[in-house]
């Protein structure tokens, strides 16, 4: 186990950070301006970080609750510590590499009209993987699927959504 190695919530969200050895804590202690942190025989070690992991979790969380995930990002820019905000959803999809990779196409559902969909992360120079077809609604495939692929009759079908089994 590393201590600390886990998200911490920010004023706006969340920051993951990653102390994996004594030097990079030293980083983080520096970065939080927390450095007496460092040497502070709760935190020295790895090991004994982990047998204080609830102490010291809730004494960074203190800390990066002052500012927002960005001023963070800023901050530990170049600092050689493995950290990364953590996006919800909006920020996921909207962000500079999920656009310049095409990972959300836009797609018409018969049904439901245009929906965005995420796209194969699997990219390849000769070759493009891509949505093939909108989700199914409920039930669309029911028949093809009892009937065709597991050779039951009309009438078993009929009794299973009769009885509310499928749709």
């Amino acid at each position: 186990s590393i201590v600390p190695y886990r998200s911490f919530a920010t004023l706006n969200g969340d920051i993951l950070l990653g102390s994996g050895n004594d030097r990079l804590f030293g980083i983080l202690c520096s970065k939080l301006q927390k450095p007496e942190w460092a040497a502070d025989p709760r935190f020295n070690t790895n090991s004994v970080r982990v047998a204080n992991r609830i102490t010291l979790e809730a004494l960074i969380e203190a800390e990066t609750r002052t500012r927002t995930t960005e001023e963070w990002l800023q901050l530990l820019d170049g600092s050689g510590m493995p950290y990364a905000a953590v996006n919800d959803i909006q920020a996921t999809m909207s962000h500079e590499h999920v656009l310049a990779r095409k990972m959300v196409q836009e797609i018409e559902h018969p049904t439901c009209g245009p929906m965005k969909l995420i796209d194969t992360p699997v990219k390849y120079s000769h070759s493009e993987p891509s949505i093939r077809s909108a989700p199914p609604t409920l039930g669309q495939h029911t028949d093809e699927i009892l009937g065709d692929i597991l050779g039951m009759s009309e009438g078993e079908i009929g009794r299973l959504k009769g009885e509310g089994v499928v749709s």
